[in-house]
């Protein structure tokens, strides 16, 4: 990812999801209530999650192997949690 180049807020990455049926189901009702498409639903959902410091420390709990690599929000930026200088 290129950053500080002045991009002005452009997506510039694109990620794969798979979905099994259900899920594509929910996906496409929770959308068509929302007046938006899936992908624009999808987008929205994961930005709300990667800056919520709850569901980042869910995740962390569950997943994070080592505690070097956990990482805490500080106004709205990733940080490790593992440094010394914070």
């Amino acid at each position: 990812m290129i950053e500080g180049k002045g991009l002005g807020g452009k997506r510039i990455a694109r990620k794969g999801a798979s979905f099994t049926n259900k899920e594509e189901g929910h996906i496409n009702k929770l959308a068509t209530a929302c007046d938006m498409t899936p992908a624009e639903l999808i987008w929205r959902m994961c930005r709300k999650c990667l800056y919520d410091p709850m569901i980042l420390n869910e995740f962390q709990k569950e997943y994070c192997k080592e505690k070097a690599y956990r990482i805490i929000l500080i106004n709205g930026e990733y940080v490790l949690s593992g440094r010394e200088d914070l």
